[in-house]
C-alpha cells in the first residue's frame, strides 16, 4: 500500500502499475504523476490510499497487453464524453484543444465569503467535484481546476460593519469555514483557489483594455461597461438587448448610458476597503473578477466554465462580454461559422429568447468552438464549454432567505451524515432542479446505510472464510479480473459495474444513472449473504469479493466512500496481506460512518440509544411471555419513528428505516 504525500514526488519515484484509490482492480500506469483510468493524482489530498502491485511480478508481454487494453478503454471513454453546453443549448462531444490534447482547464465560480455556505453551494461544488474526478481519475486528463473566492463585495462590507470587523478578515475567516465544509463533503481541493483581492492590478489592466477598445467609460471614479457597444451581448443567456436591465446587485444609476450597463470599477466610499486606480480610489465590480483571474491564471481560452444556473445572467453573460471586449474592439454584428457552431451575433439572438436545458439524448455535432465577432472575428470566445447546474428547491419552492426556507450546509449536517447529503445531491442530474426535503434526505440516508451495511457484511463474510476469503479479494483486485469481467459482460453475466457506471457518467455526468448500476451487484451480494442458495453457491467468495470491489469502485469515484487510513506496514506486503489491510481499513471507516448515521437517525426522532435498547428488551420480554400483540406493537411503534429492528442469529439489532 503506497501512501501519497502532499506532492506527487513519491509517486514519480515509483514506476509501478497501480490500482487507483477507490477503484480496486483498475489497472493504471504512473508516469510523472499521471495515470490512465486513474488520472492526475490530486496534489493536495494527502493520505489518499493507493493499493499497488509492482509491475515486475508479471510477464512483460502480459503487462503490455493489459496496458494496450487499458489505453483503448480510456480512449473509448474519452471519445464518448458529452457535456451540455449552455452556449449551444445542447449536448456536445467533449474534445481538448489540439495544442494541449491531454490537458483540461476548468474554472468554477466560487463563493462570496460573508457567511456559512448553504446547500445551493453544496450542489454546485459536489457536481463539479464529480466532473473533476471523472476527467482526472478516470479519463486521465491533466486537469487544472480553479475555483475563486470573492473576498470583497457589498455583502462582505455590510456583514463586517454589523460586527465591527475588518471586511478582509471576515472574508478570510469564512474562506476557512468554506474549506471545512468542502472537506466534510468529500470534495477534492482544486488546483488553485485565487482570491479576488490578490488580482486587483490584473483587473485594472483588463478594465483599461476594455475602455481602450471602446467598450467601457468612466464617470468620475466609477467605470461602467457599455453593453450596447458590444454586438451579440446576450448570446449566452439568450436575452434580447431590450430585456436587459441593471445588474442584480446594484440599483439603477442615472449616470449610466444604459440601465443595462454594469460596474467595472466602483468609486471608494468612506470606511470601505479601496485600492488606487487610474480613475481614483475604489474597488472592482463583481463581474470583472473572474474575467481577470481566468486570463491571468489560466490564459485567454479555457475549456470549461461552470457555476449555478443563477449565474448565467448577469454574471456569466457579463464575464463573456468583458473577455470579448478586452480582446479588441468589436464593431459589427454578423454570422460566423467555426467548427460545428454557428452563432448569430445581432441583438436578437433567438426569436423566443429562450434558454433550453432539456436532458435529452446526445447531440452529434462538434463542440467547444464558439467565436467572437466584429473586428476580432475568428478568435475563440474565452470559454469552450459553459456548464450550469440546476436550482435547489426546498419542499418544491425555490430556496430563499425571504421565504424562511434557507439552510446552510452545517444546518443540514446537524441531522444528516455529510455523505448522505452528497448521495442526495448526486442522485439528481446536475442540470435538473433538486428538491430538498426531510423526506428526500431520509431516503438518501436509508439507501446509503443499506449500501454501507451490505459492504460491511460482505467483508465480514470474506474475513470469516479465512485465507480463502483473502484470496478471493486478492483475485478480484488482480489485473486479469478486468478482462474476465468484460468477458462476462459480453456473455450476459454481471459484467463490469465500474465500466458500466463510467459509460453513463460520460453522458453529461449522469450521476443518477451511474448510481443505478449498483442495484444489481447489491442484490446479488445480499442474496449470497442471506439466502440458502447463495450461501451454498460454490463461487460465493469470488462473487462476494467481485461485487464488493465493484461497488466500492463506483462509490470511490463519486466521492461516496468514507475516508480511512491504512498502516504503512502493509506497503511491502504481498497481495493477501495487502487485501487484509485494505479490507480492514475500509470496513473500519464504513463502520464508523454507520455508527454516525445511527446516532443522527436517533437525533432526528428525539431518541437515545438507551431508549431503543429498552424497547428492544421490552419486546423480547413480551415475546418470551408469548404476548405477540405487545411485541408487534413495540416493533410498529419504533418503525413509525424510523427505527427498524431485526432478529438475527447474534441477537436483535436495529437500523434506521
Amino acid at each position: 500500500v503506497l501512501y501519497q504525500s502532499s506532492t506527487p514526488q513519491e509517486v514519480k519515484a515509483n514506476p509501478l502499475v497501480m490500482q487507483c484509490a477507490g477503484m480496486p482492480g483498475r489497472l493504471v500506469s504512473i508516469h510523472g504523476g499521471h495515470c490512465a483510468l486513474g488520472g492526475r493524482l490530486p496534489r493536495t489530498a494527502p493520505g489518499r490510499r493507493i493499493a499497488a502491485r509492482a509491475s515486475a511480478t508479471r510477464a512483460p508481454q502480459q503487462e503490455q497487453q493489459q496496458q494496450q487494453q487499458l489505453g483503448a478503454e480510456v480512449e473509448h471513454l474519452r471519445s464518448q464524453l458529452h457535456l451540455y453546453n449552455s452556449m449551444s443549448r445542447k449536448k456536445e462531444p467533449f474534445s481538448t484543444r489540439p495544442t494541449s490534447p491531454n490537458k483540461v482547464q476548468m474554472y468554477v465560480c466560487g463563493v462570496t465569503v460573508y457567511d456559512y455556505s448553504h446547500i445551493g453551494h453544496a450542489r454546485v461544488y459536489v457536481a463539479f467535484d464529480i466532473l473533476y474526478r471523472l476527467l482526472s481519475l478516470v479519463l486521465g486528463y491533466d486537469v487544472q481546476y480553479v475555483r475563486n473566492f470573492t473576498d470583497i463585495d457589498d455583502k462582505i462590507i455590510a456583514r463586517a460593519n454589523e460586527g465591527n470587523e475588518d471586511p478582509l478578515e471576515l472574508a478570510g475567516r469564512f474562506i476557512e469555514e468554506f474549506r471545512k465544509d468542502m472537506e466534510v463533503l468529500n470534495c477534492l481541493p482544486p488546483t488553485l483557489e485565487p482570491r479576488a483581492t490578490d488580482f486587483i492590478p490584473a483587473m485594472i489592466e483588463t478594465i483599461e483594455r476594455i475602455i481602450a477598445n471602446g467598450h467601457g467609460y468612466a464617470v468620475g471614479a466609477d467605470v461602467f461597461f457599455d453593453v450596447e457597444s458590444l454586438p451579440g451581448y446576450g448570446k449566452l443567456s439568450g436575452r434580447h438587448q431590450e430585456d436587459n436591465r441593471a445588474g442584480e446587485r446594484v440599483a439603477v444609476d442615472e449616470r449610466k448610458r444604459s440601465p443595462a450597463d454594469f460596474a467595472l470599477w466602483k468609486a471608494a466610499k468612506p470606511g470601505e476597503p479601496s485600492w488606487p486606480s487610474p480613475w481614483g480610489e475604489g474597488r472592482p465590480g463583481w463581474h470583472i473578477e473572474c474575467s481577470s483571474m481566468i486570463s491571468r491564471v489560466m490564459g485567454d481560452v479555457i475549456d470549461i466554465h461552470g457555476g449555478g444556473r443563477d449565474l448565467l445572467f448577469p454574471h456569466h453573460e457579463n464575464e463573456l462580454a468583458q473577455s470579448r471586449a478586452a480582446q479588441g474592439p468589436i464593431c459589427c454584428g454578423g454570422v460566423h461559422e467555426a467548427g460545428a457552431h454557428m452563432h448569430t451575433h445581432d441583438s436578437k439572438l433567438q426569436q423566443d429568447g429562450s434558454h433550453a436545458d432539456g436532458l435529452g439524448s446526445r447531440a452529434s455535432s462538434g463542440a467547444g468552438t464558439s467565436t467572437s465577432e466584429g473586428s476580432n472575428a475568428g478568435s475563440p470566445d474565452f470559454v469552450r464549454y459553459w456548464l450550469h447546474n440546476g436550482f435547489v428547491n426546498v419542499d418544491s419552492e425555490k430556496m430563499s432567505k425571504s421565504l424562511g426556507n434557507f439552510f446552510t450546509i452545517r444546518d443540514v449536517l446537524k441531522l444528516y451524515h455529510p455523505l448522505v447529503m452528497r448521495w442526495f445531491l448526486a442522485s439528481t442530474h446536475y442540470r435538473a432542479p433538486v428538491n430538498y426535503s426531510s423526506q428526500t434526505l431520509d431516503e438518501a440516508s436509508s439507501r446509503l446505510y443499506y449500501i454501507y451495511q451490505s459492504l460491511v457484511d460482505a467483508q465480514a463474510a470474506l474475513a470469516a472464510a479465512g485465507p480463502a476469503g483473502l484470496e478471493a479479494l486478492a483475485s478480484a483486485g488482480a489485473p486479469n479480473s478486468r478482462s474476465k469481467s468484460a468477458k462476462g459482460a459480453t456473455e450476459g453475466e454481471s459484467g463490469d459495474t465500474f465500466l458500466s457506471a463510467m459509460h453513463l457518467l460520460v453522458d453529461d455526468v449522469n450521476t443518477p444513472a451511474a448510481l443505478s448500476t449498483l442495484s444489481a451487484p447489491l442484490k446479488a451480494m445480499n442474496d449470497l449473504l442471506s439466502t440458502k442458495a447463495g450461501k451454498k453457491n460454490p463461487n460465493r467468495l469470488p462473487l462476494l469479493a467481485k461485487h464488493t470491489q465493484e461497488i466500492s469502485a463506483v462509490l470511490g469515484l463519486l466521492g461516496l466512500l468514507p475516508s480511512g487510513g491504512v498502516s504503512d506496514a502493509g506497503s511491502a506486503a504481498g497481495p493477501l496481506s495487502a487485501s487484509r489491510v485494505k479490507g480492514a481499513a475500509e470496513t473500519a471507516a464504513l463502520e464508523v460512518a454507520l455508527a454516525e448515521m445511527r446516532q443522527l437517525a436517533l437525533l432526528r426522532v428525539g431518541l437515545a440509544e438507551e431508549d431503543v435498547q429498552a424497547r428492544i428488551q421490552a419486546r423480547a420480554s413480551a415475546r418470551a411471555a408469548k404476548d405477540f400483540t405487545a411485541a408487534d406493537s413495540i416493533r410498529m411503534e419504533l418503525e413509525s419513528q424510523g427505527i427498524v429492528i431485526m432478529d438475527t442469529p447474534a441477537g436483535t439489532i436495529w437500523r434506521p428505516l
